[in-house]
Formats: C-alpha cells, structure tokens, sequence
C-alpha cells in the first residue's frame, strides 16, 4: 500500500491542504472523474519537485486509477512511471509490465463501438463472443467490459470473463474484474468473499475501499467507518474519501425534521407518462413526507395520466393532494413556474420538485428538510442521483464551475464560457458521493427550492422551453443573487430514465440542446461567471478546510 502521510497529524493535513489549494486549486472538486483525476495526477507530478509530498500524492492517485481500471493500458503505464519500482510489490510490478508490454493487436474499434453501441444482445453473442476466445481476447474485452457491465444482464460479463484465456500472471486481473462483477449484479456477501481472494499487495486502495463500502450496506457502518478512516489517514489526497469519511462521522439528524414538514410543497408534473408517474405517486405516498402537501400537474396529456392523477388523490391524507390540468404541453420551465404560482405553493417555505420517474428511499424529505436545516437554510438542496435496477449507475452528484476559459468549445463556431464540472460522469455507484457539501447546482430530478430565492431571483426561464439547462440556468441566476446551493449525497434517488441531454440523439433534439446552449452562454457575462466561479471555489475550499480539521481532531 502507498502510504502518503506517515505520523497523521493535523500539522500535516493543514501543510498538504496549504500546499494544493496555492498550487492545484482545482483539486478540491474532486478525485474521482476520470478525466480530472489524469489532471490531478499531472499536476501532482508537476508540482513534485517544489512540493515533495506532492510526489507521493501522485503516485497514490496513479495506483488508484488503475486499481479503478485494471485492463486501461495507459493507467497502467502511468502508475508504473509514477511509482517508484523499489517501493511497490513484485506482484504488483510483474502485473503492471505484463499489461504494459502485452501486444497491440489492430482490432476494428468503430465496428466494436458500433456494435455494442446498438444494444442488441443477441449480435454480441454472435460476434464479439467468439472472439474473445482468441488471442486477443483480452484486448477486445478491455474495450468491451465497461458496456457489457452496464447491459443489465449478468450473463453477458459473466460468460465474457470466462471466455477469455487467462494465464497466471493475469488470475488476479481476473479476480477483480469479477468482484467488480459481483459488487454489481451479486450480494453483499459474496462479492466479499471473492474481495477476499485479491492480493492486497496489488489491489491495497480499491480493495481497502470496497471493503469498507461493502461493510457500510451490510449495516456494519462502525466497521466500514474504521476501515475508511484508516484508508483516508493514509490517503488524505482522495478528497472524496475524506468528504465521506466526515459524513460518515456526523450524519445529518433526522429526528425531528418532518416536524416542520408542512413548510414543504411537493410538486410534481407529467406528459403522455402515465405508467411513470402512476408509479412515482405511489412510491411518494408509500414514504415519510409528515403534513407536506402534493401538488400534481397534468400538462396537456392525451394518454392515462390524467386518470392516474385523478386517482392518486385516495393515496393521500384528504385535503394534502391537488391536481393541476393543463389543456396543453407548455414545456418544462412553464410547467414548474405554474405549480410555483399557485397560491398555496406561494406560501410554503421550500418547493420540492420531483421528476415523474423517480423511486425514492422512505427518508428522502428528512434528509432534504434536514440538510437544509443544517445549512442554514440555502437556496436550494439536491441529493445523488442513479440510476435503478442491475446495475447501478450514477447519474448526477454534485456539480461546479470550472474558471471561464477551461478546456475547449464542444460546439462549433461558440465560445463555451460556462464550464460545468460533472463529478461522477456516469460512473457506477461505489458510494463515492456519499457525502454532503456545497454545490453550484443540484440536479432537478429531486431538488427542493428555497421560496425565498425564487420571490427575490425569479422563478424558471422559458426561454428555455421544452427543456434543457433550465435548471442550471435558475441555480445560477439564485447564486449570483447570493444563496448557497447543497449536495446532500448521503440520499440517493432512483431516476429511471436519463437526463433529456443523454437522451438528445436526432438532429432536432441536439440543435434544440445546442440552441438552449447558446441562449445559456448570452445570459451571463464573464463578469458573473468570474463571480460564481470564484464564490463556488471558495466555499468548496472553506467547507474542506473545516472537514479535514475536524477529522484530524477526532482520528
């Protein structure tokens, strides 16, 4: 294991913190995207001359990331130049130069997307299946294994790793790409008796952290505690270890949150998705949602929802449910404006939205009502969002500006100013954005809205009718208005469909993306976007500051 802080001490915890906040500022939105994490390790390297602790951060993030990706050729490459040879485990050394030195083999990588990209099973059966059982085998799965995890059905990697001919030298990349398998589509207790049977001289950080992971679902939270807190002590580069070991320390108290739930109105609109939202109101009805009231809006449907609606009014307590119908669709931004111009709505303290496809966990209102009340009341509190059923992905954690001027423009002939750093990235749900910090804005599909902020900044732009950067563009306008928006990731919440940009596929719903795009950039100067981006950073790094020196007191 790469030991970065030997003697923990809060004396070095504030010399490292120093350290990167003067030179990788940045650092603080996180350790785990993986194109931020490429920068982080660079820069950790760069700056490891002037700032020798730097070199041993690096290095520790380098072994993660490979750890993360066991077949990724060029993450392999760079842990073994990072890590010093002497340092690291024969073990480990002898898997890392096998990946390195393995032959390239010229496969058809197009045709490979292609096909795994049309989802048909069938056809990946035919085609990629036999050729795993060659000599490239393990050239075509490293291109495939992430799709095939993600497919839905435990068959496809199950059978593609025992496809492949694996010599001993490689029985250990095996063995973690089935506990990854397993922490996916099996049980809690078998995926930790095959964690069991990695080398901990190769797999130290990922097998350290899955193990504590796995102890937290199991209800060993202490356990799981310990073993992170331990990881993290060593580790103190990885901010969201650190961000989740503190949650972990002190959770958000619940007990009496739903003793001002009639402050909170739950609102809720629907078009033409009558099975979802059927759904979506019974699993509301099923939760803790105390004296809260539920506001329903059909927006023009022509199929069931309105009958759905109409019905739902016998899941709630007579007099707590209203339904709201439009005669026609007015889009996503009208539709919430109008539950918010409701009389009743206009009274109440937050405005809860739900999407029509969400599954939510019993406790979701008291940990909103009560992160909001922990942090003082914000402008607006959102929750981690994923996907549902086998396996479990992420869909939106906590997001952040990048300064004006990062990276390129993603559409031609535009000047892209507004920056949003997407934490998780679609990433499957490790439970390593189990934690709750500020945030520049939240996702829509469960957020709930200070009243305060939308009297004094306005309501929802629809501008940006039907939808699409109608969410961001609010939390940006209630930030420049000066409220804080909170990630309160210690809840998660099912989304069964994807967000409508992952959904954006013909030409006309990506010009309408693009053209909602534009309209976002003409909003804000670079003036304001200067101003978010600094308030953004500066909270970011006021609320780690706080964390890392509350947890070198209680470790």
């Amino acid at each position: 294991m790469v030991a970065i802080i030997n003697n923990f001490s809060a004396q070095k915890i504030n010399s490292f913190l120093a350290a990167v906040k003067d030179s990788i500022p940045l650092w603080v939105l996180g350790t785990e995207e993986l194109s931020h994490q490429n920068g982080m390790i660079n820069a950790f390297q760069h700056f490891s001359t002037a700032t020798p602790m730097f070199s041993d951060a690096g290095s520790g993030l380098a072994l993660l990331a490979w750890q993360q990706n066991p077949l990724d050729r060029s993450a392999a490459a760079k842990c073994m130049g990072l890590n010093d040879s002497a340092c690291l485990p024969a073990a480990l050394i002898r898997i890392l130069q096998k990946i390195i030195s393995a032959p390239v083999s010229e496969i058809p990588l197009q045709d490979l997307d292609n096909l795994l990209q049309a989802g048909d099973q069938a056809l990946i059966v035919r085609h990629l299946f036999p050729l795993l059982r060659g000599t490239d085998g393990l050239n075509w799965l490293a291109h495939s294994w992430d799709t095939l995890l993600r497919m839905g059905n435990a068959e496809l990697p199950r059978t593609a790793l025992d496809l492949v001919k694996w010599d001993d030298d490689f029985s250990q990349l095996k063995q973690i790409l089935k506990v990854q398998f397993n922490f996916l589509y099996g049980a809690i207790d078998e995926t930790l008796h095959e964690l069991k049977k990695l080398d901990h001289d190769i797999w130290s950080l990922w097998m350290d952290y899955m193990h504590s992971e796995l102890l937290l679902r199991s209800g060993q939270k202490d356990e799981g505690t310990a073993i992170l807190a331990e990881l993290w002590k060593n580790n103190i580069w990885n901010l969201n270890w650190g961000q989740k070991l503190h949650s972990l320390l002190n959770p958000i108290d619940t007990e009496r949150a739903l003793e001002n739930s009639d402050e909170a109105a739950i609102l809720l609109y629907s078009w033409n998705n009558g099975k979802l939202i059927e759904n979506t109101l019974k699993n509301l009805a099923a939760s803790k949602i105390g004296k809260a009231r539920i506001y329903a809006l059909n927006n023009g449907s022509d199929d069931n929802t309105g009958q759905v609606m109409n019905e739902a009014q016998y899941l709630f307590k007579q007099g707590y449910y209203k339904k709201i119908q439009l005669q026609v669709n007015v889009g996503a931004p009208a539709a919430r404006n109008w539950l918010l111009a409701d009389p009743e709505v206009r009274k109440a303290k937050w405005a809860v939205f739900l999407d029509d496809d969400v599954e939510l966990e019993s406790d979701w209102l008291e940990e909103l009502l009560a992160t909001a009340d922990k942090y003082k009341d914000p402008g607006a509190v959102g929750c981690r969002i994923t996907s549902t059923g086998t396996p479990r992905s992420l869909q939106s954690a906590d997001y952040h500006l990048f300064p004006p001027g990062n990276g390129t423009s993603q559409i031609e002939g535009l000047t892209e100013r507004i920056k949003i750093f997407d934490s998780c990235r679609n990433g499957f749900d490790y439970g390593q954005f189990s934690y709750t910090r500020p945030a520049m804005h939240v996702s829509g599909c469960c957020h709930m809205l200070n009243m305060e902020a939308i009297h004094k900044c306005g309501p929802f732009d629809v501008r940006f009718n039907p939808t699409q950067f109608d969410d961001l563009e609010r939390d940006l306008r209630a930030a420049l208005g000066g409220y804080e928006h909170i990630y309160a990731g210690q809840l998660r919440i099912g989304h069964i469909q994807h967000s409508s940009l992952a959904k954006a596929s013909n030409v006309r719903s990506m010009a309408q993306v693009f053209g909602n795009k534009i309209k976002l950039e003409s909003k804000y100067s670079e003036q304001d976007l200067n101003t978010l981006f600094s308030r953004d950073i500066s909270r970011l790094w006021k609320d780690v500051e706080h964390k890392w020196t509350e947890l070198a007191e209680k470790l």
